[in-house]
């Protein structure tokens, strides 16, 4: 496209969002596409089929174009086609149609932004967009779609490209089975994949300049790293991934008498309903999705074609008769010659972007999971259920290497995304408990490994440093520690206070007695020359008794702070409540005292008096206060009746329930804080690196918010999403814009079912389609047809193909000579010069190996045959193109396949001794 039943030879594509290749239709394409519009719906000497023809608009004129054209198209419609307002292009009418369910809400706004966008960009008149919508003011543009962007690549970080590694360019070509040594997602900026071949190419990829090719690569990456997925499962004692597929479950639907799998069964509903619609127009999506599901079918499993040949009657004068003979197949090497694989599965990946593709496959694959038995569903929801609500699962993926986190992600996400095509509510409340699991752990890890950010380390000291000042008098502290605590915040410097929380850090981890400190000193690295002064300092909190306590709560509050962009609050006791607020949380979990294990054990209890938290949350934690006294109970009894910092938010009253919703029971007695400290981090939430939660919330359908370029606010909007349970989880993950991964066949993971979108599919295999299945549906030729319309259509469907722009070159001569020499020339007339010879070589089937193509096993009669169709391509026949002689100087220069050739002539008694006896002297 721009459009593709325009100009069979345009090579361009059907509008996709951020797809460079499109290029906007001229005037003269728009009408024509308007006519070919017209025509839909056409009933000579009765009235049209009004509907028909609007729905076609809706849904496969309209997708195929982009926003700004689609008011350009339907603007043309109108000038040329001066009656449709009064007739078929009607706002009721288009109610109508989402009322009896022939098109969605999506088809309609579709074509109600198509006029308004026409009328906004001055394509269509005012009184007439004023009979579809209200036309008082000018409309905005639609912003449901993305403007296509720059055709210009974007360029490839510079450290990607070193070490002989070269970006891939649009002429290169490659297949899931090629690919090696695959980087990891993450590995360089920007989303940016390294990738080799087994012909040793080297390429950089990324997912806006090949899609297609970026998702086999990831494929492949997640591929190899399988088995360790699997054995963390193990390790926390779940399923390994083949026993939670729910495109493996068996349905009722059949295909003679064989049950299909859900991948399978979705595959066959949905070609079912695109075969069954009248009238489909050929430049739809979904009708060239059809054509390339076939395309895909015939290069990974083959193909069988009717062998053709014109039989002539006469000695002189032309008159022949179209002869076709009964089905033989052409193997796949044979079709991946006149077919090009990766053009195929480029224009998959796009139209399988496309909306109404997508929306109509997500159809499919809900009513395919229908048709599972209940219990079945029941059964795989339990053990997916399990894999996302494990604790143990999620202490496992925080132990993986960085180059093992992206595969972690994937099988959560697919995990949830499984779970919502069972039960969507389910899903929701799992990706909810996932979420805050991964948030108690990444706590914990936090303050085990001590890596805080600058700006974490310096808030965290003057929380809880300041805190203490604060509490002076209540807390009965002597003066001069409050004052040397003061002089230290106010002129100390960062860096001061940075050494102060590595100080910390090492008492934490080792202890408090006089000797712990000593060493703690020792083993730090100052950057200010502060060291006597804070050496002092920790003496005399020490000397309080609140060392232990004070330097627990720098540590809670650092590892929360460094979860957040723009900070916890604006006092110390803020600070210090909402720290409290979300260990709060974390710690109500049933499982928090496996999940918080590192809280227990360097933490002591009096710290999380300090930050204001219950006794029943440190009671489900684990954790005694052995150093708690009057000073921290002051302190303790500051930050708790600290007000928690407002926040400012869409649908808070939503969140806040849906958080509540996810506490423990132990945070019963003070949910509404706990609650609004959770909503006040996760609303600000920046991301841990190397954190669960960060990782694996793209799995619930927030995968977007964590690319190299999102925003923090991106990020914090989908965590507060997923762990409020606001975040939409249900099966309706294939709306339109969502990531397919690319149409890649062949033995990858062992898949031969169709896989579908994003989160979906990455865990489940590349796409391959089932040969049972496939070819049984969409073949148009295994049918009666008299000869001439077989060999017609069976034709119209490599010229189809062509003019998608997914054929090799030279298509047109390996289609003339398979369809010729497959023949064996039963019904042929003597009027055929060569037939006798072709005859006594025992003529008819591919004669070659079925790994080898049989325009390389037979080269020299296809390079004869060549030379003869380019000289005289208008030929009455192509019979007499052939050469006996050619064919055996193949077989003698294939002296390596005679078992082939013996077979053959085994299974051929057409064989004359005396007569062919070239065979034998080979």
């Amino acid at each position: 496209m721009s459009v593709p039943a325009l100009n069979l030879q345009n090579k361009a594509v059907a509008y996709v969002p951020g797809n460079g290749d499109y290029k906007s239709p001229t005037k003269a394409e728009l009408e024509e596409l308007a006519d070919k519009l017209h025509d839909v719906g056409e009933k000579k000497a009765k009235k049209d089929d009004y509907d028909r023809r609007l729905e076609a608009l809706a849904s496969e004129f309209l997708p195929t174009l982009s926003p700004e054209d689609r008011g350009r198209f339907i603007g043309t419609v109108m000038e040329k086609d001066k009656g449709a307002l009064d007739s078929w292009l009607q706002k009721d009418r288009l109610d109508k149609l989402v009322d009896k369910g022939r098109i969605d809400d999506s088809d309609r706004k579709r074509v109600l932004d198509g006029v308004s966008r026409g009328f906004g960009d001055d394509h269509i008149p005012k009184d007439k967009a004023a009979e579809f919508i209200d036309a008082s003011r000018k409309p905005e543009p639609p912003k449901d779609e993305p403007a296509p962007k720059d055709d210009k690549p974007s360029e490839a970080p510079k450290d990607i490209l070193t070490d002989g590694y070269r970006q891939f360019g649009k002429d290169d070509r490659v297949v899931y089975e090629d690919i090696k040594n695959v980087s990891y997602p993450g590995e360089y900026k920007d989303g940016w994949l390294r990738f080799e071949t087994k012909d040793g190419g080297k390429f950089a990829v990324d997912k806006a300049n090949a899609p297609d090719v970026y998702a086999l690569a990831e494929r492949s990456y997640l591929d190899v790293g399988q088995q360790t997925i699997d054995n963390a499962r193990d390790r926390a004692k779940l399923d390994p991934t083949t026993k939670t597929d729910v495109f493996s479950l068996e349905t009722t639907e059949e295909v003679d008498g064989h049950k299909l799998k859900v991948g399978d069964a979705a595959m066959k509903l949905m070609i079912d309903e695109i075969k069954g619609k009248k009238d489909l127009f050929d430049g739809s999506p979904q009708a060239e999705f059809l054509r390339m599901v076939e395309a895909r079918s015939a290069v990974t499993n083959g193909k069988f074609i009717h062998p053709v040949y014109e039989n002539r009657h006469i000695a002189v004068g032309g008159r022949t008769k179209t002869e076709t003979e009964n089905l033989l197949k052409l193997e796949p090497v044979d079709m991946k010659e006149m077919l090009d694989e990766g053009k195929i599965n480029q224009r998959l990946d796009a139209l399988m972007r496309d909306e109404q593709v997508s929306a109509l496959y997500q159809k499919s694959l809900k009513e395919a999971v229908g048709k599972v038995p209940e219990e079945e569903r029941k059964s795989m929801a339990d053990k997916l259920a399990k894999v996302v609500e494990s604790p143990d699962y999620v202490q496992e993926i925080g132990k993986l290497p960085k180059w093992d986190q992206p595969r972690a992600q994937a099988d959560v996400e697919d995990a949830i995304s499984q779970l919502g095509l069972l039960d969507s509510d389910r899903a929701k409340s799992a990706g909810q408990k996932f979420a805050m699991n991964a948030l108690a752990r990444d706590i914990d890890a936090g303050l085990a490994d001590d890596s805080f950010t600058p700006e974490a380390e310096v808030d965290g000291v003057e929380a809880g440093l300041g805190a203490v000042t604060n509490a002076m008098e209540k807390a009965k502290l002597p003066v001069d520690l409050t004052e040397q605590i003061k002089e230290f915040l106010g002129k100390g410097g960062d860096e001061a206070k940075r050494d102060f929380a590595q100080v910390t850090a090492q008492l934490r981890k080792d202890g408090y007695a006089p000797e712990d400190i000593d060493k703690a000193f020792a083993n730090v690295d100052f950057a200010s020359d502060k060291k006597d002064s804070i050496r002092n300092l920790i003496s005399n909190l020490d000397n309080s008794g609140l060392l232990p306590s004070v330097s627990g709560a720098i540590g809670i509050a650092s590892t929360v702070r460094g979860l957040v962009k723009d900070g916890l609050g604006e006092t110390p006791e803020e600070k210090l409540a909402v720290a409290g607020g979300i260990i709060g949380m974390v710690g109500s979990l049933p499982d928090a005292k496996k999940l918080l294990s590192n809280l227990g054990k360097g933490i002591d209890g009096s710290s999380l008096d300090l930050l204001g938290v219950d006794k029943q949350v440190k009671e489900n934690i684990g954790v005694d206060s052995r150093y708690g006294n009057q000073a921290v109970s002051a302190i303790g009894g500051n930050v708790a009746d600290t007000d928690i910092p407002p926040t400012d938010i869409a649908n808070r009253d939503q969140i806040v329930k849906g958080i509540e919703q996810t506490a423990g029971d132990a945070a019963k007695g003070n949910l509404s804080r706990i609650s609004a400290s959770t909503l006040k981090v996760l609303s600000d939430y920046s991301g841990k690196a190397g954190g669960v939660l960060g990782v694996v919330t793209g799995g619930m359908e927030a995968a977007a918010a964590f690319n190299g370029d999102s925003s923090p606010a991106e990020k914090a909007e989908a965590v507060l999403g997923v762990v409020s349970g606001t975040l939409e989880l249900a099966p309706d993950v294939l709306k339109a814009g969502s990531r397919f991964v690319a149409a890649v066949g062949g033995q990858a993971a062992g898949a031969v079912a169709e896989r579908v979108v994003g989160a979906i599919t990455r865990g489940l295999g590349p796409v391959g389609m089932l040969l049972s299945v496939a070819s049984e549906l969409v073949s148009v030729f295994v049918n009666n047809a008299k000869d001439k319309k077989e060999a017609s259509e069976q034709y119209d469907w490599f010229k189809k193909l062509g003019d998608d722009g997914v054929t090799r070159g030279d298509w047109n001569l390996k289609y003339d000579y398979a369809v010729t020499t497959l023949n064996s020339f039963g019904n042929a007339r003597d009027y055929i010069h060569n037939l006798r010879e072709l005859r006594g070589a025992d003529w008819g089937g591919r004669q070659a190996p079925g790994d080898r193509s049989i325009f390389d096993f037979h080269r020299e009669e296809f390079a004869d045959f060549k030379g003869k169709w380019e000289k005289d391509r208008g030929a009455t026949t192509y019979v007499e193109f052939l050469d006996a002689d050619k064919r055996k100087a193949d077989f003698k220069r294939e002296k390596d396949s005679m078992d082939e050739v013996k077979d053959y002539m085994d299974k051929h008694p057409t064989y004359f001794p005396g007569y062919n006896d070239w065979v034998l002297e080979l």
